[in-house]
């Protein structure tokens, strides 16, 4: 026996007793993004084989994986003649035996999605099947076997349209392959670039490539399984929830307790407005990138020190430091602070007449033949025809060298070259990372730094103006381009530009390519700009710039002025306000909301959110039953004075068990509920005829009781009540991840006031040239019904505003095709029908 074998068998009986003799108090995951499960390949001989089946009833940890055709109507199994049924009664059986037994199932499948989703539907199985909707996120897994949903279908293959109890695996689950050539020295290969979804799937562990000899036992090879596994985990900060071994799940028996056997932290990346970010970037070397929920394995005695960021925040703590000695908490909050747009900005032109920076306004601009123009849409910009261009100078002033970096402008080609180049910004290089090119290549945005580039598949049209942004993030190496305010691509694994002769604008790649255009609002910074702030320079805002700079572009007597008049403002600003504060009367709208960790507070939009009166959040206290009799009677209590009946909770929480059982169980939860209320001031729930009623009162704050009040006055919402309304309801949709039944037609009467509420707004938004708040609006009422088509119209009105007529045509036959595949029918109306039928539709109905 070599030494190479020695050492594998070894490491294995050590992590064997390491799992038997200290077992890790995380085996049993609380979240459903926790779980890890051992996912079989069901074949034809497999659906018979009993030992096989006995394994998955035995082993809480497990899935399937199968292949399904349509064949004459029906749905068979790939490979036989047998019916889809045989795969729905043992699923069956395997969850009426164990009521803990939570199985995922990934299908495979070619056909007609609504078939197969009418067949599972409409099958024995139907009420055990857990559906989420996309974009919310996954409940606990106490949930799934309290409610009894524990069945989660999973489907690929070649069909159109959404199932209403499949989930399109895509669109749920990132994706590493385990087979394959490595890439850039790291194992594995993955798929998709969606890594904020929030489950992981590790496909064909079975075929790793691995060092052993061919006949070596697989149990021999554990050590790699293992360490692969932990690789991606810590690659992309995510725990492997599905892992796929072919079928070959026998052999594989003991690898989820042995992944299970490692600690692991978890945290949440929130933006100070208590968002989730969707991407965060780890100046570590093992971590690629994340989504804003992260987890990574922490093997025992060794420090684990993370430093998150992310383009355009700041980021509270701004590491993470784990060793061996602490207590780990349960849960690392990495709060991010937005950063001032003129953070690391380092060049800011603006072409009113004359070239300069101003932010070192005494620097002289050489160049030649360009002219100042007067845009009808842009009004003042500079005018690069072929052979023009400007010397901004070394990339160091700017801070483009081996750094990350952003480089803004509004663009627009007079003549786009069909086979060259059209160059905005670059220099005269020619050697590998030191020719800095950003220019169109045959019409399409282009991120050059000498072989060593990226090209978008977007392409450009003369005559428009477009917003382009290109961005380099050094840590990853990631080039890309954002085209008003949205990325057209990007790529990884760019190391960084490295050259050192002046930037040009207007011309680059040895003065053969010029921009033969118009370009107006040039701004470089030495730090790579989060998608928000980019969205926002897409959307024309002004860069404010502080008094430092400022003090160079404004006169000392311009400065005075401008603050003599700043004290006068504020003198004025606090005699209205001794004055407002004197006079007694109704509550004033916009309502100030409470901060994120104000006590006292119930938030249902959103999430379901509690928080006490130390400003703790104690949302965990409610269980999922305890929540359920809470928001029953809460909800029951706004509509109706008397609040809700015990016969109505009992039919609705308990439905199927007897009498005696219901009133016993109905009296524990009350019990665990009133207990978890006193440490809420301002709520508490009374029985009184009958009936259980939710009182609130001072200083409890509740976002959906607030709003639902504003919904009842007699004469509706006024401009300021309604501002109050969408500040509310802006954090998400009304009691996001609950999918209880009841909850229905509270849910539906939510949405309609919400729709058609944010629609009011809108003329007021509109009618104020408020593009921001137009697009906030329709993206809240597009939660609601994604379909909605005023709020569609909304979207191609701001797009047109800002004269990107293009993106708008895109955007609507974007629709069309969404409309088509949802309803199975073409939209009635082309883009100018659509756009004159609503222009006078939405405000006459507004107004109404």
């Amino acid at each position: 026996m070599n030494v190479s074998v020695k050492s594998l068998i070894g490491w294995h009986i050590l992590t064997l007793l390491f799992i038997f003799c200290f077992p890790s108090t995380r085996i049993s995951a609380k979240e459903f993004p926790e779980a890890s499960f051992l996912i079989t390949g069901l074949s034809p001989s497999g659906i018979s084989s009993q030992r096989l089946w006995n394994f998955l009833q035995k082993d809480n940890n497990t899935g399937i994986e199968t292949g399904i055709t349509e064949q004459d109507g029906k749905i068979i199994l790939t490979g036989t003649e047998q019916s889809i049924d045989i795969l729905i009664d043992r699923l069956y059986d395997l969850t009426r035996n164990d009521s803990t037994k939570i199985i995922p199932v990934f299908l495979n499948y070619e056909g007609n999605i609504s078939l197969l989703d009418s067949i599972i539907g409409q099958s024995k199985i139907s009420s055990r099947i857990f559906y989420l909707p996309r974009g919310e996120a996954w409940p606990p897994m106490d949930y799934l076997i309290q409610a009894d949903r524990r069945i989660l279908f999973f489907v690929t293959g070649n069909f159109e349209n959404q199932g209403r109890v499949l989930h399109h695996t895509q669109d749920y689950i990132f994706r590493v392959s385990a087979s394959g050539t490595p890439e850039k020295g790291m194992r594995g290969n993955y798929h998709a670039a969606e890594t904020n979804l929030e489950l992981f799937m590790i496909d064909n562990l079975d075929k790793l490539p691995t060092n052993t000899p061919d006949g070596g036992s697989i149990r021999n090879l554990v050590p790699d399984y293992i360490n692969f596994l932990l690789e991606n985990w810590t690659r992309f900060g995510k725990k492997p929830n599905f892992i796929f071994v072919g079928e070959s799940i026998l052999n594989f028996d003991i690898i989820i307790a042995q992944l299970n056997s490692f600690t692991w932290i978890n945290g949440t990346a929130k933006s100070s407005s208590g968002k989730i970010l969707e991407k965060i970037y780890w100046r570590n070397p093992d971590v690629l990138v994340t989504g804003g929920r992260f987890s990574f394995p922490y093997r025992g005695g060794e420090e684990l020190t993370l430093t998150p960021f992310a383009p355009g925040y700041r980021m509270t703590p701004e590491q993470i430091i784990v060793t061996g000695e602490m207590e780990v908490p349960e849960n690392y909050n990495i709060i991010a602070h937005p950063i001032r747009l003129s953070e690391g900005l380092t060049g800011s032109f603006s072409f009113n007449g004359s070239i300069r920076n101003i932010l070192s306004p005494s620097d002289i601009f050489s160049g030649g033949n360009y002219s100042f123009s007067r845009d009808i849409e842009r009004e003042r910009v500079l005018r690069l025809p072929e052979g023009a261009n400007v010397n901004l100078g070394p990339p160091d002033s700017y801070g483009l060298r081996n750094s990350s970096f952003s480089v803004s402008c509004f663009v627009k080609f007079s003549e786009i070259l069909e086979f060259g180049d059209n160059a905005v910004l670059g220099n005269y290089e020619t050697e590998y990372r030191r020719g800095l090119h950003l220019i169109l290549r045959s019409g399409h945005p282009y991120f050059g730094l000498w072989a060593n580039d990226y090209i978008s598949e977007e392409k450009l049209e003369p005559n428009v103006w477009y917003h382009l942004v290109w961005r380099y993030i050094v840590e990853t190496g990631e080039q890309a381009i954002f085209l008003n305010g949205r990325n057209i691509g990007s790529s990884t694994g760019h190391p960084p530009f490295s050259g050192t002769g002046n930037i040009h604008l207007g011309s680059a790649l040895s003065q053969g390519a010029s921009m033969r255009g118009y370009i107006d609002e040039l701004h470089i910074w030495n730090r790579p700009l989060g998608v928000e702030e980019i969205t926002r320079l897409a959307l024309n805002e002004e860069i404010k710039i502080g008094n430092n700079e400022l003090s160079g572009f404004f006169s000392r007597n311009e400065i005075k002025a401008g603050a003599a008049f700043l004290i006068l403002i504020l003198i004025l600003t606090g005699i209205w306000v001794i004055v407002r504060r004197k006079k007694p009367g109704k509550i004033e709208y916009p309502l100030i909301l409470p901060k994120k960790n104000t006590a006292n507070q119930i938030n249902l939009f959103g999430g379901f959110r509690a928080v006490d009166q130390e400003g703790n959040d104690i949302s965990t206290l409610f269980t999922p039953k305890v929540k359920e009799l809470f928001l029953f009677t809460l909800l029951a209590s706004l509509k109706n004075s008397a609040g809700a009946a015990v016969t109505d909770i009992d039919e609705q929480l308990w439905p199927d068990l007897p009498a005696k059982k219901v009133t016993n169980n109905r009296a524990v939860t009350l019990n665990k509920l009133r207990k978890i209320l006193q440490h809420i001031e301002g709520v508490e729930v009374i029985t009184q005829n009958g009936f259980l009623q939710v009182k609130l009162g001072e200083p409890l704050f509740c976002d959906y009781a607030e709003a639902y009040n504003l919904c009842q006055l007699p004469a509706g919402m006024d401009k300021r009540q309604l501002e109050t309304f969408f500040q509310l309801v802006k954090k998400g949709r009304f009691m996001k991840g609950i999918t209880w039944s009841w909850l229905d037609e509270m849910r539906g009467y939510t949405g309609t006031q919400v729709i058609d509420n944010l629609l009011k707004l809108a003329v007021y938004f509109k009618e104020g040239n408020n593009l921001p708040g137009i697009e906030a609006l329709a993206k809240r009422i597009l939660e609601y019904d994604d379909l909605n088509e005023e709020a569609i119209w909304l979207q191609v009105w701001v797009l047109r505003q800002t004269n990107n007529m293009h993106q708008a045509k895109f955007h609507f036959e974007s629709f069309c095709l969404k409309y088509h595949a949802s309803l199975g029918e073409k939209f009635p109306m082309n883009f100018e029908e659509f756009n004159k039928n609503y222009q006078e539709q939405i405000l006459s109905a507004a107004r109404h």
